[in-house]
Order: structure tokens, then C-alpha cells, then sequence
């Protein structure tokens, strides 16, 4: 109390006393912050450390690789079975894929995925949960960088995931920049804050308002989310060499992923999602091609449901250029279930007799339309941009 007398009341004070006020000053300060951090909690980091379900999951501003983690840890004994992959399997209906053998799923996909998380993220199952099956689900992009850390703090693997130093991952969130609970906290005190995307307690990926935008505007919509730099991509897709720079890593990951189910006992389910024309440029060539055949040699079979397609070729199946549609979601589900197409043309389980047929015909179609490209300049997707020609 003596000392802060003197620092107000003008008088000379000591060395030692300026040190001691200073230090009271920072603490105050670290204190302030990491009240704010903690209580505001604008990454949803500290509340749901038990595992309860998080609404917060599909929020942009979530620590969802964490979140994720807790739920999956604290959860087990609601599920039997995981979905594990990127922002695409979000559209995975874990009620659905249960009409493939009857388990009880939980989808744990996380942004922007990578086979290096898929390999952590199913090795923390096998060691949380009891676990009988994994239905792991690949795409395209996964080999163009292994490492996604650099997009952002929310894009780091958590500790509880890698064994790491949780303590010191606590202590990070509390000294995050102020500037997010600030304004989360102005939003709650003028009643503006609201979660943005509540979360599915089964962890599917919550895209309801896209739905809604889709619906007031159809084409609109089409054309902003999905169809956007068409032409520019589409000359990428048939005249540049994309870099896929991850398939080494990413097929160690995949070979690593089969052993430990291998070991565990564990069902390990393979699949290939359905991808959009106006995306294949940041991967489809012969290296991609190459890593798939690989990816056969490593599981034995693979439901694939990318390439040339009727469905892959609609944009209403998309609702943005990298990510399908919860109808295209169940429509590969129960094509799995059904162990046969149920639309023409869409689904192959491929397996080492018939993978170089599957794999010709994929390449025969990719040269079919850059034949239709170097030709006319585009390819003509007019017949299936319509909002009812979509998957229902």
C-alpha cells in the first residue's frame, strides 16, 4: 500500500520500488489478459475440456482439432465406429454410414486435413476408445502439403492429440491476442454475439445456411460458391502440372494408419470422395494417378467415388467448389451399404483386379475433356446446372 502511495503522490522513490511497480503492473496486465481469454474463451478452448458436447465445433473461430479430441476421448462409450478426414467428410451422416454394418458412428473430421492428422487422430482413437471401426475418408488435396500448421494457430495438431505439452498449450490460449475476446465480448454486451454455426453432437459438419442461400438463390449462389474462376482453373487442370508435393508422406501415413488397425484388430474402411470439377486443378495428373494405385496396394480395396462423373460434374451436388452436399454424402454411403452403384457411373470399389480398367477409364475421360477444352475453350457443364437436377 506504501508503495503505490509513493507512485501517486510525486514523491522520489527507489530503484528497487520502480522494479517492484513494474513487475505489479505486468502481472496486472497478464492477469486482465488471461481473464479475458479464459471466461470470453473466443477459440472454445477452455469450456469444453471435459468432452461435453460443443456447439462451438463448427465455428471458424474454434479450436475444433481440439474440441474433437475431447469429445472423441470423453464419448466412447456412445460410439463403436469413427469417420476420420478432412472438411469434406463433415458431410458424412454418421447415421447413415450406421446402415453400412449397423455401428454407432461419430465423425471427427477436422479442417483442412492431412493424412499425417488422419494417422494421429486414428491412432488417439485406437488408444481412447473402443473403437471396432474406422471408416477413413481420402481426397485429392491431402497430397499437395502434409503440414497445415502454417494456415493458422486453430490448424496445429493439440497436444492431447500428440502427446505433447498440454500445459504449455493452456498457458498459449491464455495469452492469445485480446483483440478476439474484446469483440466477442462488445457482441455479448449489445446482444449482437451468436454462435455461427452450431455443431451436431454426432460431429457432422453443420452447412444448413449454405442450404439456405442456395435455396433463395439458386444459381447466384452457384456462381459465386462453386463456379468461381471456372475458366482459370480449368485451363490449370488441363494445361499445368500441379504440384503435388505430399504423396511420399502421404502414403507412409496411409501404410502406418493399416497397421495399427491391423493390430488393434480394428475394421479400417477406405473411401474416396466426390470432388468438383473446378478443384481437380490443384491435383489431378499422372502423380496423382501414380498415388492412387499405391493407395489400392496399401488397403486392397477402395470405394471411389471421384473422377468424371455425372454427379462429380453437377455443381448443385457442391456447396462450394471443394465440399459436396449432405445428398451426395448418404448417396456414397449407401452405395457402400448397397455394394453396387445406385446412380450410373457413380462408385467403384476398386481392388487389384480391376484397378488398371478403373484407372484407364479415369484417364480416358480426364483426355475426353481436354480434348472438349483445347477445342471449344471449356467444358460444357449447362445440362446439370439445374438446382433440380441436383442429388436428392
Amino acid at each position: 500500500m506504501k508503495l503505490f502511495t509513493k507512485l501517486f503522490s510525486g514523491k522520489e522513490i527507489s530503484g528497487k520500488a520502480w522494479v517492484i511497480s513494474t513487475l505489479i503492473g505486468v502481472g496486472l496486465v497478464l492477469l486482465f489478459l488471461g481473464c479475458m481469454n479464459f471466461f470470453i474463451d473466443p477459440f472454445a478452448y477452455f469450456r469444453f475440456t471435459d468432452g461435453e458436447f460443443s456447439e462451438f465445433q463448427d465455428s471458424e473461430d474454434s479450436y475444433l482439432r481440439y474440441i474433437k479430441a475431447k469429445q472423441i476421448q470423453y464419448a466412447d462409450d456412445k460410439y463403436d465406429a469413427y469417420i476420420v478426414g478432412g472438411s469434406k467428410a463433415g458431410a458424412l451422416n454418421p447415421e447413415v454410414a450406421g446402415e453400412l454394418d449397423g455401428h454407432t458412428y461419430y465423425n471427427s473430421w477436422i479442417l483442412s486435413g492431412n493424412t499425417h492428422e488422419y494417422l494421429l487422430y486414428t491412432q488417439y482413437i485406437l488408444d481412447h476408445t473402443n473403437a471396432t471401426k474406422i471408416l477413413l475418408h481420402l481426397s485429392g488435396p491431402e497430397i499437395r502439403k502434409a503440414d497445415r500448421s502454417g494456415l493458422g494457430d486453430l490448424y496445429k495438431t493439440p497436444a492431447v492429440i500428440t502427446d505433447g505439452d498440454e500445459v504449455g498449450e493452456f498457458i498459449e490460449f491464455l495469452g492469445k491476442n485480446i483483440s478476439f475476446a474484446w469483440e466477442d465480448m462488445t457482441d455479448m454486451i449489445s446482444g449482437d454475439y451468436s454462435i455461427s454455426n452450431p455443431g451436431f453432437e454426432n460431429g457432422m459438419r453443420n452447412v444448413n445456411y449454405r442450404y439456405a442461400k442456395v435455396k433463395k438463390d439458386p444459381e447466384g449462389y452457384i456462381n459465386t460458391a462453386v463456379l468461381h474462376d471456372y475458366d482459370t482453373n480449368l485451363k490449370k487442370l488441363f494445361t499445368v502440372t500441379p504440384k503435388n508435393k505430399a504423396v511420399t508422406e502421404s502414403l507412409e501415413d496411409l501404410k502406418l494408419i493399416k497397421k495399427l488397425c491391423d493390430e488393434k484388430g480394428v475394421e479400417l474402411q477406405v473411401m474416396i470422395g466426390a470432388s468438383f470439377i473446378n478443384e481437380l486443378y490443384e491435383y489431378e495428373a499422372k502423380t496423382y494417378w501414380s498415388y492412387l494405385l499405391q493407395v489400392i496396394d496399401i488397403f486392397g480395396e477402395v470405394w471411389d467415388f471421384s473422377g468424371f462423373n455425372d454427379v462429380c460434374l453437377n455443381p448443385y451436388n457442391f456447396y462450394n467448389e471443394s465440399h459436396y452436399n449432405y445428398e451426395v454424402g448418404d448417396l456414397m454411403l449407401r452405395t457402400m451399404a448397397n455394394g453396387e452403384q445406385i446412380v450410373d457411373g457413380f462408385g467403384i470399389l476398386v481392388n487389384p483386379d480391376n484397378r488398371f480398367d478403373w484407372l484407364k477409364a479415369r484417364r480416358a475421360s480426364y483426355l475426353a475433356l481436354k480434348s472438349e477444352y483445347l477445342e471449344t475453350g471449356t467444358v460444357d457443364i449447362s445440362k446439370y446446372t439445374t438446382y433440380e437436377g441436383r442429388v436428392q
